[in-house]
C-alpha cells in the first residue's frame, strides 16, 4: 500500500505539492531620531580643585595619626600629633646664639665709635647683621610654631583624602603629610579604548551610574581628555566632574554612557539584522518572498539600529522569524500585519 501511495504522489504535478514557507513578522524601515552612545567604565575620586595637601616647613616627628582616609573633619580638628626633632632644636639654638652674638657685636662697635675707633659704616653693617639674625630666628620660630603646639590641625571642613605618614615617621620639611578635600566636588575618570578617543569631545553629555545600579543616573559633561594610554589599563582617560552624591563615593566603580552623536537616521529593529562572515544583512519582504539585502549599520539605541547603506525608507524588513530564511523563500506574514 505504501508503495502504491508513493507512486501516486510521484505522478502528481510539482505545482500540486505544498511550497515551503516561513511565518514572519515584518517592520517598515523608517527615519527616526537616534543617539550614539559610547559605553565606558571608571572610578570616582575627589576633585583636585578645592583640595589641599598639608605639610610642615620644618622637620617633624609624627607621634600619632588621628585620622584615616575618608574621614570627615571640622576646621581646627587635630589630624596628627607632631613634635620637633633634634635638628629643629639645634637650628633654634643656633639662631638664638646668632642673635646674641650679633647684638653684642653691635654694642661693641657702638662703644668703639664713641671713642672714634670705629666708623658709622661698621656700626651700620653690624646693625644689619643683627636684623638678619633676628629675622632668621623669627623664621625658624614661625616654622616650628605648629610643632611647638603639638598638633597639625585641619585648616577647613572637609574629608581626609589620603594619609601619607605613619606613627613614628621622621618627616623632612615640606614632605606631604596628608591631603584634605572639601568633599563637595568629585570627578569620574573613565577608561576609553584609544581607537574610540576621537569620538569623544569636550562638552559631551555623560550619564553615570554605579556599576551595581540601584540609583538614577547622574548627568555630567566631559571637561578633559587625556591623550595618552595608561600603561596599566591600556586605556585613555576622560574626566567628568560631578557634584558630591551619596550614591557615588570616591573609590567606587561606575558605568557611563557618553553621548557622542545625535541625529535622524534610517533605522530598523536590531532583531532584523543578521551576521555572516563579519558582514551585516537583513531580509526584505518583496512580492511575498524573502530577499537578502547586505547593509551597513550604525548607531544602536533602544532596540533599533541605524542603517547607513542598503535600504530605503518604507521597505519591509523581516524582524521576526528571519533565522530560518534563505534568499527567495516564500513568506507568510503574521496575522494582523
Amino acid at each position: 500500500m505504501a508503495a502504491l501511495l508513493l507512486l501516486g504522489l510521484a505522478g502528481l504535478p510539482v505545482t500540486a505539492m505544498a511550497e515551503v514557507s516561513a511565518l514572519v513578522r515584518i517592520t517598515p524601515a523608517r527615519v527616526m531620531a537616534m543617539t550614539d552612545h559610547l559605553h565606558a567604565y571608571g572610578t570616582v575620586e575627589f576633585s583636585p580643585e578645592g583640595g589641599q595637601t598639608l605639610s610642615l616647613e620644618a622637620e617633624s616627628l609624627v607621634t600619632q595619626v588621628l585620622v584615616a582616609a575618608g574621614q570627615r573633619v571640622q576646621k581646627g580638628e587635630p589630624l596628627l600629633r607632631v613634635k620637633p626633632t633634634i635638628n629643629d632644636r639645634l637650628q633654634m639654638d643656633q639662631a638664638r646664639i646668632a642673635v646674641r652674638f650679633a647684638g653684642e657685636d653691635l654694642q661693641r662697635l657702638k662703644g668703639l665709635r664713641d671713642r672714634q675707633l670705629a666708623t658709622n659704616a661698621e656700626v651700620q653693617a653690624a646693625a644689619q647683621s643683627l636684623a638678619r639674625a633676628k629675622a632668621g630666628l623669627r623664621d625658624i620660630g614661625a616654622r616650628l610654631h605648629t610643632l611647638q603646639s603639638g598638633a597639625l590641625r585641619a585648616p577647613m571642613n572637609g574629608v581626609v583624602e589620603s594619609v601619607a605618614v605613619h606613627q613614628g615617621d621622621l618627616v623632612p620639611a615640606g614632605q606631604p603629610l596628608l591631603r584634605l578635600s572639601k568633599g563637595d566636588q568629585l570627578r569620574v575618570l573613565l577608561g576609553v579604548e584609544p581607537e574610540d578617543l576621537t569620538r569623544v569631545h569636550r562638552g559631551d553629555v555623560v550619564q553615570i551610574q554605579p556599576v551595581y545600579g540601584g540609583t538614577s543616573p547622574v548627568a555630567g559633561r566631559v571637561t578633559q581628555i587625556y591623550w595618552q594610554v595608561d600603561p596599566k589599563t591600556r586605556l585613555a582617560q576622560v574626566v567628568v566632574p560631578i557634584p558630591a552624591n551619596p550614591a557615588l563615593l570616591p573609590g567606587g566603580m561606575v558605568h557611563a554612557r557618553i553621548l557622542v552623536g545625535q541625529g535622524r537616521d534610517l533605522a530598523i529593529p536590531d532583531s532584523a539584522v543578521l551576521q555572516s562572515q563579519g558582514r551585516s544583512y537583513c531580509f526584505v519582504a518583496a512580492h511575498g518572498r524573502a530577499q537578502r539585502r547586505w547593509i551597513e549599520t550604525g548607531w544602536q539605541e533602544k532596540g533599533w539600529i541605524a542603517v547607513k547603506k542598503g535600504l530605503q525608507a518604507g521597505e519591509q524588513v523581516v524582524s521576526l522569524g528571519n533565522y530560518e530564511l534563505h534568499d527567495g523563500m516564500a513568506l507568510r506574514v503574521e496575522a494582523g500585519q
